[in-house]
């Protein structure tokens, strides 16, 4: 048996939903060209391959003075607030990002800052490695570290806020350690998080111990994760060694994982986890399901490294990333369930939308990936155009005064 359990009858993505052509802009952190590229389907044939339609979104070049923010990007999101932020591994930092101007970018001046890092917030809290970052219902930012062998002090899940509207949550007050993971299993090795209203999944690879994701919620609203509010959504076992691994993505009534690694057969799985009985677990006969696999590909493509998936709970598209070092394998696949019966074995329910064997470019090591929507653009304060117009008056003055002079 290669996943948990068998598979049984779910309920469709979204309904009778209409098929998508076009796919939805998406982010992509690229281990290999130190950047986030931003992927637009502009000319709505269902793929990101084409010239043009991919760009840099933000990189070392940033007009905001980060010494390189994207060396090493494990974990990328777009808020509510249409902010980006991101989690560098190299520097052990999340940033904040927003293309204030609508230019696809956010390399502009003042469209970066530093978020959170361990040198720059008041409490002293450390970051050691920011592999998880989601916001949550409370519109608190969540990020999850992942401590290191040289550096064993972590495993926590921080709630991070701006509290003074100063695009940073590094001042007094703005952190709090959410959840200690180390404290339920010392040998705790987390990696993403998503939520699904007020309740966050967790992957964590527990080092030696079997693979889990947390089921967590705040019942008490105290702001801390207390023992009791904590539960094993599902954990591996021998007859499930490759039900999941770094990735999880949680909506639209269940809980989305994807393997990092094939298993023995050579095959990586996409599983749908359902609580179709309200245990808190899966648990039960159909509630974990095999949605799609890698036995799809044939000769086209290869699969290595599965770090990231996104969900889209509007449009129900779900991407997949592999990380492969090759043409073949470097790749972002995209989900759609076009006949509505939960799964992705129907024809025309996967394709590549982004495949550097089909675009020569990208990605060259896919690492995050994540849903993007183009926030407006800020508008200028109304004083502005007016003390413009004013220096443009007095510029003028000035210029005939000199004339007649």
């Amino acid at each position: 048996m290669r996943y948990l359990l068998v598979a049984g009858a779910l309920a469709p993505l979204c309904g009778s939903m209409a098929a998508a052509a076009t796919v939805s802009p998406f982010l992509l952190a690229d281990q290999t060209t130190d950047s986030v590229v931003l992927l637009r389907d502009l000319n709505g044939d269902g793929d990101t391959n084409d010239p043009g339609e991919a760009t840099t979104y933000f990189d070392a070049s940033n007009g905001s003075g980060l010494a390189t923010p994207t060396g090493n990007v494990f974990s990328l999101t777009q808020a509510s607030s249409g902010a980006v932020f991101l989690g560098d591994g190299n520097t052990d930092t999340v940033y904040r990002t927003l293309d204030l101007n609508a230019d696809g970018s956010a390399n502009g001046a003042g469209e970066a800052t530093v978020w959170f890092s361990a040198t720059d917030n008041a409490s002293g809290f450390t970051l050691n490695t920011p592999n998880g970052i989601a916001e949550g219902p409370d519109g608190a930012l969540y990020v999850v570290e992942a401590d290191t062998v040289g550096n064993p002090s972590g495993d926590y899940v921080y709630r991070t806020i701006d509290l003074n509207g100063d695009g940073d949550a590094n001042d007094e007050g703005e952190i709090t350690r959410w959840l200690d993971l180390k404290a339920i299993n010392a040998s705790s090795s987390p990696f993403q998080i998503s939520f699904d209203g007020d309740t966050a999944y967790i992957a964590d690879t527990a080092g030696a111990t079997p693979d889990v994701i947390y089921a967590v919620r705040d019942a008490d609203g105290d702001g801390i994760i207390g023992a009791a509010e904590v539960s094993n959504f599902a954990t591996e076992s021998a007859n499930s060694p490759n039900l999941f691994d770094f990735s999880v993505a949680a909506g639209l009534g269940s809980v989305w994982t994807w393997e990092w690694l094939a298993g023995e057969d050579s095959i990586g799985s996409v599983m749908r986890l359902t609580d179709l009985d309200g245990s808190g677990a899966i648990d039960a006969l159909g509630e974990a399901r095999e949605v799609w696999n890698t036995s799809l590909l044939g000769d086209s493509f290869e699969f290595l490294a599965g770090f990231s998936m996104a969900l889209s709970n509007v449009t129900g598209e779900l991407l997949i990333t592999s990380n492969a070092g090759s043409d073949i394998g470097d790749w972002v696949i995209r989900l759609f369930d076009l006949d509505g019966n939960g799964s992705f074995w129907g024809e025309g329910e996967w394709s590549a939308v982004l495949a550097r064997s089909e675009n020569g470019e990208y990605p060259q090591r896919a690492r995050a990936v994540a849903f993007y929507d183009q926030p407006a653009a800020v508008p200028l304060p109304a004083s502005l155009p007016l003390l413009g117009g004013a220096l443009a008056g007095l510029a003028m003055l000035r210029r005939r005064r000199n004339h007649t002079a």
